[in-house]
């Protein structure tokens, strides 16, 4: 007796991409905020995961008043 597929195909258009929106999200707020520098804390991400999502972010938005800076586990958003 022959062995049924251990899959099946399903037709379905691709999804788009969902980038995660945390990095715009933090920049954003700290834009609102009005400080001069803030610890981003809380993110449950590493802190090199941190500061190359922000940049990406910052670069994409052509902030380039605001730096990230790591200070060996703390990532932090500067205005300069």
């Amino acid at each position: 007796m022959a062995k049924g597929k251990a899959f099946k195909l399903i037709p379905q258009p691709l999804p788009t991409r969902m980038r995660s929106s945390l990095y715009r999200e933090i920049v954003t707020e700290f834009i609102q905020s009005g400080m001069q520098s803030a610890l981003v804390a809380d993110t449950e991400r590493k802190p090199a995961t941190l500061v190359q999502g922000l940049r990406k972010v910052l670069k994409a938005q052509r902030h380039t008043d605001i730096k990230v800076v790591q200070r060996h586990s703390d990532v932090y958003l500067v205005k300069e």
